[in-house]
């Protein structure tokens, strides 16, 4: 099973999420601090874990809503599941069910009153199975039509069960459920001590008996057994689980009798692992007894000793796998009441405390403790919640780190919070979910199509990231296209591509790459370094500006100091045939542009002379001014593009004709000016 999509409702900061869906491998929730990415994943966790961490209402509950709902039932979480084609049928199977092979399984969890959580798995595909009080009706509504028919005698004795036992059953109650199949039964026997006969009502005396065998009990139920069992867990984890190089056992057994913390389930997953017994270990550790002779208490110390030293295990096999590379070993020993944890490896074979290796190191081996003891060593596919994850890590281990999840993955589906862009995959934002803060009400939104709603400040850690991964391939191609912004590369590349995927000509350049500058000041740096930079020449790049006041000053900058014999400078308007103020927006018919900026938060509508400005940038400029929304600057601009970039994502066909055929003419100037070279 993997998970599929959620929905998190009535839960700290959380009001209700909606629908969430999640890839079927890894999935980021990025957000600032405090934005509610903790809660969701703290909340996924609850619902299914070897942790023993339950759903408190007092504690967990929406604060403001407490006093007036907190003996009311509602609901906290709602997960689903895919099944594969193996776990779907093992399903039908159990259900009985010939006609229909589920492929989704649902979890509810809620509060139930002030005290208690209710759950139940729910197979919404063979729901056909499950009958409802309603059933009871027409069957012996049926009894009573036949006994008008051709048993007169027995009309008033069945009609007076037939009444009693319609007012008894809850139309929405399961058959199995009370009160429906105790009034079934109770009208079963009344039928059929008033018609001994064998002949009598046989037709419908077999309806009633079907009817009870039915309501014998929930269809399903080996089925939802089955399910209970076989479902994935979550492990969650996050900073506060790290071991440290001393564990002070009195304090450890102290802990866990009165009050477990995510730090003593860490430490409790390390005993677990070594099957080491920390009271054991403790008495055999104690200061000399009265009476007690020197053979025994040196007989203790070897005893700790060897159980300390039989205890320390190499980590091998997934750790190799997942970490380094490396076979890694850990080692116990005592000092009076602590228990010391040393690791050495295949190059460092002396032991060194376990908390001067790197913060990196030991925040994975704490996490790898846990994953192996709580999803029983077997995987059974449990599922990883980490909680800012790698926060120690230098930014290249953290691309190792993402690197690391996807091999994960493909055992364990993965979702983390992060808000550090290194830890962002560039190359795969469709798994990013947005989380923030409504500036309205204060309670957590999640966004599944990389927006962050009215929290622009959300979409830095993914700029970056994505600056990364474009970073990364700047001096790797051929030819170099350098851009003014990231807007301008993401529509220039989603147009780009949507060419390709409608079979229409006039593509770029397989071997061009995109580089945005980050605005018209930067352009001069980075059009230094790659001109500098080995491999690339003057010829092999291109910088497209804006026709508009800042693009010809830097024009005249580049072309004076880099490109003094041929401009590699080309201003957007020339190839579109304009000679006014000319930006990427204008590629982009100005109605659906106005429909980005609406559909992005943006309330705006143009007025005639606004509407009759040749340029799109200015007629919103002078608009946001009438309208009092501010500066029209990079803010809204980009969630416009955002907008336009996840539609034309989903729908190629809405992008209109003249855009296309605009883009083309872009396309071609620009692989003209490269071809002559």
């Amino acid at each position: 099973m993997r998970l599929k999509r959620f929905q998190i409702q009535n839960y700290k900061i959380i009001d209700d999420t909606g629908w969430i869906d999640v890839n079927e491998n890894v999935t980021a929730l990025v957000g600032k601090n405090e934005s509610g990415k903790t809660a969701i994943l703290r909340a996924l966790w609850k619902t299914r874990n070897r942790a023993n961490i339950h759903f408190d209402k007092l504690n967990d509950y929406p604060r403001e809503r407490y006093s007036r709902e907190r003996k009311g039932a509602q609901y906290v979480v709602h997960t689903e599941f895919t099944l594969t084609s193996a776990e779907s049928a093992q399903i039908a199977k159990l259900a009985n069910s010939a006609a229909v092979n589920p492929t989704i399984v649902q979890q509810l969890t809620w509060y139930n009153g002030e005290d208690k959580i209710g759950q139940q798995f729910v197979l919404p595909q063979l729901e056909a199975l499950l009958r409802k009080g309603t059933a009871i009706i027409p069957v012996v509504d049926a009894v009573l039509a036949a006994v008008r028919v051709g048993y007169k005698t027995l009309e008033g004795s069945i009609g007076a069960a037939a009444t009693a036992c319609k007012g008894a059953i809850s139309a929405e109650e399961y058959l199995w459920n009370a009160p429906n199949a105790p009034a079934l039964n109770t009208f079963q026997a009344a039928l059929l001590a008033a018609a001994p006969d064998a002949t009598a009502l046989t037709t419908e005396k077999a309806s009633i008996a079907e009817l009870v065998k039915t309501a014998a009990g929930d269809p399903l139920k080996p089925a939802l057994d089955w399910i209970d069992k076989n479902m994935p867990v979550f492990i969650y984890f996050d900073d506060y689980g790290q071991l440290e190089t001393r564990i002070w056992l009195p304090g450890y057994i102290q802990r866990v009798a009165a009050s477990p913390d995510e730090k003593t389930r860490t430490q409790r997953a390390l005993f677990n692992w070594s099957n080491i017994d920390p009271q054991e270990i403790l008495a055999l550790g104690a200061v000399r007894a009265q009476g007690e002779t020197d053979e025994s208490v040196q007989r203790r110390k070897d005893k700790r000793l060897a159980l300390l030293q039989s205890a320390s295990f190499s980590l091998t096999g997934d750790w190799v796998d997942w970490w380094t590379g490396r076979e890694h070993k850990l080692h116990f020993s005592a000092d009076g009441e602590d228990l010391v944890l040393q690791v050495s490896d295949e190059k460092k074979q002396f032991p060194i405390p376990f908390g001067e290796r790197s913060q990196g190191f030991q925040w994975f081996f704490s996490f790898y403790l846990v994953f192996q003891v709580e999803s029983d060593g077997m995987h059974r596919e449990a599922i990883l919640l980490l909680d800012e994850p790698g926060l120690h890590l230098h930014p290249t281990l953290q691309q190792r780190l993402v690197n690391l999840f996807e091999r994960i993955s493909g055992k364990n589906q993965l979702l983390y919070s992060t808000h550090l862009p290194f830890l962002v995959d560039g190359d795969h934002l469709e798994r990013v979910r947005t989380v923030y803060l409504n500036k309205e009400t204060s309670k957590t939104e999640v966004s599944t199509d990389v927006r962050a709603g009215a929290d622009y400040d959300t979409l830095f850690p993914l700029q970056a990231a994505l600056g990364y991964s474009i970073a990364q391939t700047l001096f790797l191609g051929k030819k170099c296209l350098v851009v003014e912004g990231i807007t301008d590369y993401w529509i220039l590349r989603t147009l780009d591509a949507a060419l390709s995927d409608l079979s229409r000509t006039g593509t770029l350049d397989a071997e061009i790459v995109l580089v945005p500058a980050g605005g018209t000041s930067r352009l001069m740096p980075l059009a230094s370094l790659m001109f500098g930079a080995a491999g690339v020449h003057g010829s092999n790049m291109l910088v497209l500006l804006d026709s508009d006041k800042e693009g010809a000053q830097a024009k005249a900058r580049l072309d004076t100091y880099l490109f003094s014999t041929d401009s590699r400078v080309l201003p957007l308007g020339t190839p579109l045939g304009r000679t006014t103020k000319t930006t990427i927006e204008d590629l982009i018919e100005r109605a659906t542009y106005l429909a980005a900026l609406n559909g992005s938060g943006s309330a705006v509508h143009l007025s005639a002379s606004e509407q009759s400005n040749a340029s799109t940038v200015d007629a919103c400029s002078e608009a946001f001014q009438r309208l009092g929304l501010g500066e029209f600057n990079h803010i809204p601009k980009t969630k416009a593009a955002l907008w336009l970039v996840d539609r034309w994502t989903k729908d190629r066909h809405s992008i209109e004709e003249v855009t296309l055929r605009r883009v083309v003419a872009l396309f071609d100037a620009i692989n003209k000016k490269f071809a002559r070279v």
